[in-house]
């Protein structure tokens, strides 16, 4: 039917120009039209940013438009064909969303209530050919089709609803997600795709020139089911039509920024991560004590959904407010900055031929990581804290040495040796030989009695030399039983091996400091924060140090920035994984050069040092602590809870 590209992208935007106009003036009427149907938006500051009622539901003018154009796109160019069918199909399933986003705007509905009725919808789309049959390169059997359809569909539209809390937000990523992914049919050669998608974005263009900042009236859920709905159900006939094997992330790429928001919003409310509203609920000092909570099955599933169901401000709209501090234009043009980011790496990994599968793969993954390592700190604390309070108990620490570390320390041994031997085949009696010597060398030494969430440097130490050992009678066996092994089979095989398995040991306390110091650096909190350097090279120092990685609310809003020495021999190092900042006689100037507003002494130092810190700190203001331990009688401890006077003064659990 269609010549060329460039013809359909002049109907498309014809079409585009046509659905524009209607949309602006069908939210013109629905402006006017709204109030009088009751459909308004009253500021609720738990929820949303507004200050004036507002009237909502202005989707339906978009929805319209949309529509409308279509049919006339079918009824033209698709006379007597298929095609109309389709289009009755795709529209079918907003039968159900266009009224339960109406009442939903105008009474407010419960989100299970919500939630079922969309769960319909998805339900009829993919009885009605809107299905995921299959992802890179893997088809899904009917069922387990039907289960990722429906969790696709809802996912977006719910996805669409919760980005849609800053004023042109939702209608502008939408208008990009669906220019890239119609871009991307143009270029697959799926031409009604591409028009239905360039009318799609044309329609919500109508409607954002009324959403702009400040908005004349909101689109609802009305609208941002609507959106959600046709994006989900462009993105299945995408993946479905598209020769890529990483064909669904081009949609995910595309809708990126709603798809994070969501992602970020299911794992804060699992983990069950603080937010600025569950702050402002908290309980008050003197308020009676909450009941006690059921820990049974039923109980912690019925609290883990009223949390995924419960609103906060936590989204990736409301940090970026706070850090513009509250400029919606700023906000929402960043994000849209972000949008067509991944918009455009969507499109790239397109292009990508089949046979670089794994170059576009590393693209999405790696765009994927990029963006949550920078808006995903809240998410990334909260879990982090969460996984470490449970890797200090003991039954977790069993857990791990008696089960996890033996399981990896296999899979890094087996998984060396097959590298290590590249295309040699090394037999499979050598190969059993190795495993068996090296698990038997690391079972008879004490690696697996250690608690490694308690593990010290020597257990690291001792663990290495293990690994080599039992790498040398692996090799020594080799001559035992005259098996001509590979050139330097050992030697590479237990590089990787213990590369391996001594970072697993650490990349948990490695994860966690990381985290601490992003929380750090990201914490929100008004607060000076407080810049403290440490007196003396002593392991007092050291203590210091990790007595303030495990005090979370002082790890946030402290920072060490060195070490002050008595001798100057320790100048232009670091003792202890911590700078040495400089010497006593030159406290002024290290003082004022790294902002420093707290000292703390963790040696015993000369009268004459200690009475110029003394009179330093007092003349300046600085406080002055004193970290030291004490070994005391248990006869001679008084029997009041309050600590001897002077007692682990200076500690940061104090």
């Amino acid at each position: 039917m269609f010549q060329n590209s460039l013809q359909v992208l002049k109907i498309a935007l014809a079409l585009g120009v046509l659905a524009c106009f209607i949309s602006l003036i069908l939210t013109r009427l629905l402006l006017w039209l709204l109030p009088k149907w009751g459909l308004l938006d009253k500021p609720d500051f738990a929820r949303h940013i507004h200050t004036r009622t507002v009237p909502r539901g202005g989707g339906l003018g978009m929805l319209l438009a949309f529509v409308g154009v279509t049919a006339i796109y079918f009824g033209v160019f698709h006379k007597g064909q298929s095609a109309p069918i389709l289009m009755l199909k795709l529209m079918a399933p907003l039968g159900i969303l266009l009224p339960l986003g109406i009442l939903d705007d105008r009474y407010g509905l419960r989100p299970r209530t919500k939630f079922l009725f969309q769960i319909l919808a998805a339900g009829l789309a993919w009885h009605f050919g809107f299905r995921m049959s299959g992802c890179f390169g893997i088809t899904f059997p009917v069922w387990l089709g039907f289960f990722f359809t429906i969790f696709w569909i809802v996912a977006f539209i719910n996805a669409f609803n919760m980005i849609d809390g800053v004023d042109g937000l939702a209608a502008g990523v939408g208008i990009i997600s669906a220019t890239c992914m119609g871009t991307v049919a143009l270029l697959n050669h799926n031409y009604a795709l591409a028009i239905l998608l360039i009318v799609f974005a044309f329609s919500l263009l109508g409607f954002l020139y009324f959403n702009w900042h400040p908005a004349r009236l909101f689109m609802g859920d009305t609208g941002s089911m609507f959106i959600g709905y046709v994006l989900a159900t462009a993105g299945l006939r995408l993946n479905a039509q598209t020769v890529s094997v990483a064909s669904i992330g081009i949609p995910l790429l595309a809708c990126g920024i709603p798809v994070l928001d969501i992602c970020l919003a299911v794992w804060r409310r699992i983990m069950g991560a603080p937010t600025p509203k569950a702050a402002l609920e908290a309980p008050v000092p003197g308020d009676a004590p909450p009941e006690p909570v059921k820990n049974s099955i039923l109980s912690r599933f019925a609290r883990l959904a009223a949390r995924l169901g419960t609103a906060d401000q936590s989204h990736i709209h409301h940090r970026l407010l706070r850090h513009f501090q509250n400029n919606q234009r700023k906000t929402t043009l960043n994000i849209y900055a972000m949008a067509f980011c991944l918009g455009v790496v969507g499109i790239v990994c397109f292009l990508i031929p089949n046979n670089n599968i794994a170059l576009a793969l590393l693209i999405i993954l790696g765009t994927f990581s990029f963006i949550l390592n920078r808006l995903a700190f809240i998410e990334l604390w909260n879990s982090t804290e969460k996984i470490y309070h449970d890797f200090q108990s003991p039954r977790t620490g069993i857990i791990i040495s008696y089960a996890l570390n033996p399981i990896w320390d296999l899979l890094c041994i087996a998984g060396a040796y097959l590298i290590a031997a590249r295309s040699v085949p090394i037999g499979s009696g050598a190969f059993l030989r190795y495993l068996l010597i090296l698990m038997g060398i690391l079972c008879c030494s004490r690696s697996y009695r250690v608690f490694w969430n308690f593990a010290v440097s020597d257990d690291y130490f001792r663990l290495g030399v293990t690994l080599i050992f039992g790498f040398l009678l692996a090799r020594t066996s080799d001559y035992l039983f005259h098996f001509q092994t590979v050139d330097r089979l050992h030697s590479y095989a237990a590089g990787i091996a213990v590369s391996l398995i001594l970072l697993e040991r650490l990349f948990f306390h490695y994860f966690r400091n990381a985290q601490i110091r992003r929380h750090a650096n990201t914490t929100t909190d008004t607060a000076t924060p407080v810049v403290t350097a440490l007196i003396g090279v002593t392991p007092m120092a050291r203590l210091y140090r990790n007595l303030l990685s495990t005090d979370i609310e002082r790890a946030a809003n402290e920072n060490i920035a060195g070490l002050i020495v008595e001798d100057r021999h320790f100048l232009h190092s670091y003792c202890f994984g911590i700078k040495v900042l400089g010497a006593i006689d030159n406290l002024k100037d290290i003082v004022a050069e790294n902002h420093i507003n707290k000292l703390v002494i963790t040696r015993n130092l000369a009268a004459s040092h200690l009475q110029t810190i003394i009179q330093f700190s007092q003349s300046h203001g600085i406080p002055l602590t004193e970290l030291s331990c004490r070994e005391v009688p248990v006869s001679s401890i008084p029997h009041s809870s309050e600590p001897p006077k002077g007692e682990n003064e200076g500690s940061p659990f104090n």
